[in-house]
């Protein structure tokens, strides 16, 4: 019994050691990983981990900057995709001038200072920015895949040669007493989980690799500005190979980087095609109508005077808000002026709609208490610290002079600033509540517009003009009273101002009103006023969208100023002016005019869709410049518009071919394609092979429309003295196959020539795009003068972007030319290339192993209970034996089971040849003790060894013609478009210094 006992002891101490490790293990782990993360924190900076903390960055930065809020209420703040909801913001040379993807501007140059208004989107720019970076390493998007080591599906970071490594520091929080610029830029990485980062980031930016941008130079307190300024000079200086951007409001902006000749990018306000994009990213709720962003859109075409906030991305974000909870479904008309609309906007945001939470204060008493609050904001003095925050210590004792004015106990204080913060969303708490700011700097200004008093108002404005100036024009339209003694006195001291506060006032008298109207009327187009053009165009075109006498009035000053044939760059401001109203009448007076009127085709893309209704009701002869106008509009209605001119004019009518096929470009707008009603010609059938690898259900117009356009193409191709219009670039998806196909082959067609020699210009790396591109035109180049490329389709390759002109020229040299049969299987073959099957002989040789480890595991049992005593020593051999036998089956079965259920995953066949040799010696070792015959235990041992074979994961593969290069294209080509990628975004290089007239009046 005692032999008994002693040889189960074993059996029983490894059942408690079990025990104990299942209670022990989370504890071990948590050890484990606070000994790990010591470490990294320690070797982070590295070259041994060097490249981990970079993975480990790139995948924080993603976190922080992958979604935003959308709503100003906490209680209902949802977080969105800012890669699916963000539209990109563009700049632009001035009024009407060619605008591009503010993206594409940045990367032009390696510094740049980026101007906008309150709202336009810097931040939102940058942190775009920072996010496309990432995401093109780092894809959580994309399905998980496993390895052989690690069970759990991970994404993987591609980190490849990292260069314009993103660091984005918020200039508000860089404080030059506590260290360099430098400093931040460690502790910035510190705090994205790259700690102990100061020797890798030196290194950084003496080679370049960092791109580092500075957002908010207006938010550092004025005295503080200069020593910013000059710092960030300093770093643009010593490290001139790193990328840097600086953001600044543009009424803050006083030059700090002119002479270091630093390009000036200007944020433009959104057009209607980014107006639509952004709302139908919008998180409606789910009771409203499947319309509700068609129902909006015309509700703002109704509302002239509230279309231009909509251009400014955060009053956009207002104008959702409160069309989401106040006016979708109701009969009810969006507000008409600026004050009105904030005004809206408050009340709705200080309206509580959970009516399960108590509700202590009512909204009137928290309005007054905001009020005061933005009062004194707005009265502390403009060279003050951060004067946007104001200390939790003096909003206390804001907050409870008005409870004490109004009745109410001061202990509430805390109570009702602390309802306001967390249900409305207008005030802001900010470090760990130490401060408080408003959501935004323009509701601070309507509600002390409604707080301050006229005698009060202008003493005010008369000491500090700008940060009054806003105020004074939303007092004159916060109240319907009347306006005419503030008017007046602020006509004296800036004219300017004064007509501006006449765009917005709701009563005034006529006499002031026409004094004010003719001292502008006399100044169109008068050079001497250029800073302040702007401004006076945006008055002009609120005053004009009136309905009112005076508005009519104003509307035909207009007309006739800009029929003046005379004065062109009178006439050119009274157009800009009439596009400025946002009013069909005058988009209507600018299609009648369109050719004859200067600056007609800039004004009527600024209008936008309006401008499709203008052209559509007019049934003007179509020409070049309205084609030009519905593709620069580029939204749904001008697209659609664009077809139906196809359907009716031909598609070579006035380059409606070339705009087409940019347009499609636009994935967004690939549905109008869908439903696009052409009539059928018999002619694009001859190319509808062009569209077959991007078709999807319901796709049966679309390729015949890509048809269409593609027959166009190549004929256009074909005329040596073909061009296009300027700055279009048709769809890759259709140049590629016309450059790639030979349509009379019936197999593919080698070029001759030195192809060797071509190959290896297109190998060489390349960082410079416009280096890239070079090489790529000269090897188009030297394969049109050797006859290996005819003329049209090297015409065909220059009119793509590079990534897709270096892959075409690639598949042209290894492949040569395809046939149609190739073309259109392209895409199923690459669909079945990423299959795999597996083959019957690995079951098999799964239960070989199984039947043959059974032995050793018996042998090793047997000698384990004493029911066959081990002829070997040491005695622990018998259950080292069997549990190898054991696991190495487990782990061949997991791996192989695993690689079953997600092909993706690749058994490393070295460790499976390990495991496999493992366990065989340990089954020889058994059976020979078992059977005490080495001779039968070799057999067995070769007859694993042989299961080898069979345990290899078999793949049956569908027999694939098509080269590796061709495949790689067409999955780019059906690839959509990344964040800060997309159509218009052109990466060749122009002049990086952008000056643009179409500034905000808030200077």
């Amino acid at each position: 019994m005692g032999d008994q006992v002693r040889q189960w002891l074993p059996a029983v101490g490894a059942f408690v050691l079990g025990v104990l490790f299942l209670k022990l293990k989370d504890w071990f782990k948590r050890l484990v990983d606070k000994a790990g993360a010591a470490l990294y924190r320690r070797l982070a900076g590295s070259a041994l981990l060097r490249r981990t903390a970079l993975r480990r960055y790139t995948i924080k930065t993603h976190e922080r900057h992958r979604s935003f809020s959308v709503s100003f209420q906490p209680a209902r703040n949802r977080a969105m995709d800012m890669a699916s909801v963000y539209v990109p913001l563009r700049t632009a040379t001035g009024f009407g001038a060619e605008q591009r993807e503010a993206t594409a501007s940045l990367h032009e140059s390696r510094q740049a200072v980026v101007l906008g208004v309150p709202g336009a989107g810097k931040t939102m720019l940058l942190r775009h920015t920072v996010l496309a970076w990432a995401r093109e390493r780092y894809r959580p998007d994309l399905p998980a895949r496993r390895t052989w080591y690690d069970p759990r599906r991970r994404h993987r970071v591609d980190l490849g040669t990292p260069t314009d490594i993103p660091v984005l520091l918020s200039l508000h929080s860089v404080d030059l007493d506590a260290g360099d610029i430098t400093a931040h830029i460690v502790n910035h990485f510190a705090d994205h989980d790259f700690p102990n980062a100061r020797t890798w980031v030196e290194r950084a930016l003496d080679e370049g690799r960092l791109a580092v941008y500075f957002d908010g130079l207006d938010e550092v307190p004025t005295t503080q500005r200069p020593r910013v300024a000059a710092a960030i000079r300093r770093f643009m200086k010593v490290y001139d190979r790193c990328r840097a951007v600086v953001t600044c409001r543009v009424a803050v902006y006083r030059g700090e980087f002119a002479q270091e000749a630093v390009p000036v990018l200007l944020v433009e306000e959104f057009d209607d095609r980014l107006i639509q994009r952004f709302l139908h990213g919008w998180p409606w709720p789910p009771n409203l109508a499947p319309d509700t962003v068609e129902q909006l859109l015309g509700a703002l075409r109704d509302t002239p005077q509230l279309k231009p906030l909509a251009r400014n991305p955060l009053l956009l974000t207002m104008i959702a808000h409160l069309y989401s909870y106040e006016y979708a479904g109701t009969d009810q008309v969006l507000p008409h002026n600026r004050a009105d609309f904030y005004n809206e906007v408050t009340v709705s945001l200080l309206r509580d709609r959970d009516l399960e939470r108590v509700r202590r204060f009512p909204a009137t008493l928290k309005r007054a208490v905001l009020q005061q609050l933005a009062l004194a904001a707005q009265s502390v003095p403009s060279d003050a610290y951060d004067r946007l925050a104001m200390p939790y210590e003096k909003v206390r004792r804001e907050v409870g002079a008005v409870l004490e004015r109004l009745g109410r106990p001061v202990e509430e204080t805390d109570d009702i600033l602390s309802e306001i913060v967390d249900r409305s969303g207008l005030l802001l708490a900010i470090d760990n509540g130490e401060r408080y700011q408003f959501a935004h700097l323009t509701l601070q200004e309507y509600l002390a517009a409604k707080a301050v008093q006229a005698d009060v108002l202008l003493d005010r404005y008369r000491a500090d003009p700008h940060v009054w100036r806003e105020v004074v024009r939303l007092w004159c339209g916060a109240e319907p009273r009347d306006c005419t003694p503030l008017v007046r006195e602020v006509l004296a001291v800036d004219p300017l101002l004064a007509f501006q506060c006449l765009a917005d006032a709701q009563l005034i008298e006529d006499s002031l009103a026409d004094e004010i109207i003719a001292h502008f009327g006399a100044l169109l187009g008068d050079d001497s006023a250029s800073l302040e053009q702007e401004a006076v165009v945006a008055a002009f075109g609120v005053v004009a969208a009136q309905r009112r006498v005076r508005g009519v009035a104003v509307f035909e000053l207009l007309c006739a100023a800009a029929r003046d044939t005379t004065n062109p760059a009178r006439a050119r401001m009274a157009v800009r002016a009439l596009a400025a109203t946002n009013v069909l009448k005058a988009a209507r007076f600018l299609a009648d005019g369109i050719a004859e009127l200067p600056g007609a085709e800039e004004a009527l893309v600024a209008m936008g869709d309006l401008a499709v209704l203008a052209l559509e009701d007019r049934q003007l002869f179509f020409s070049g410049q309205v084609a030009r106008v519905l593709w620069r509009v580029h939204t749904e209605k001008a697209t659609l518009a664009l077809c139906n001119a196809m359907d009716y004019y031909g598609p070579e009518a006035a380059g409606v071919d070339a705009y087409l096929a940019d347009l499609l470009r636009d994935r967004g707008l690939e549905e109008v394609f869908r439903d696009a009603r052409i009539q059928q010609t018999g002619l694009e059938g001859r190319f509808e092979w062009v569209w077959k690898p991007f078709t999807r259900r319901g796709d049966d117009q679309t390729t015949r429309v890509v048809g269409m356009l593609a027959r166009c193409l190549s004929d256009t191709a074909l005329d040596p003295d073909a061009t296009l219009p300027d700055d279009v670039q048709p769809d890759p998806r259709i140049l590629v196959p016309l450059a790639l196909v030979d349509t009379q082959a019936d197999s593919p067609v080698r070029i001759g020539g030195p192809v060797d020699r071509w190959t290896g210009l297109l190998a060489d790396p390349v960082e410079d795009v416009r280096v890239g591109q070079r090489a790529e035109r000269a090897v188009v180049r030297e394969m049109t003068r050797a006859n290996a490329l005819p003329h049209w389709r090297g015409w065909l390759i220059d009119r793509l972007p590079p990534r897709e002109a270096r892959q075409t020229l690639n598949v042209l040299l290894t492949s040569g030319y395809l046939t149609k049969a190739m073309w259109e299987r392209s895409r199923d073959e690459l669909a079945d290339r990423k299959k795999s099957a597996w083959t019957d002989s690995v079951w098999w040789g799964l239960a070989l192993y199984v039947v043959t480890g059974l032995g050793a595991i018996a042998r090793s049992v047997a000698a384990l209970l004493g029911w066959h005593p081990w002829n070997v020593s040491p005695h622990w051999i018998a259950p080292t034996v069997g549990l190898a036998v054991l696991l190495g089956g487990f782990t061949l079965c997991f791996l192989l089971l695993a690689t079953m259920e997600d092909p993706e995953v690749r058994v490393d066949y070295g460790v499976l040849t390990w495991i496999t040799l493992s366990v065989s010696l340990s089954t020889a070792f058994a059976l020979s003790a078992l059977l005490d015959n080495w001779t039968v235990a070799a057999v067995a041992v070769l007859l694993l060894l042989g299961m080898v074979l069979c345990m290899r994961p078999g793949y049956r593969r569908v027999k694939v013609d098509l080269s590796h290069e061709l495949l790689r294209l067409i999955e780019s080509l059906a690839t959509p478009y990344a964040p800060g990628q997309g159509p218009g975004v052109s990466t060749s290089a122009s002049s990086s210094t952008f000056v643009s007239n179409s500034l905000n009046p808030r200077r």
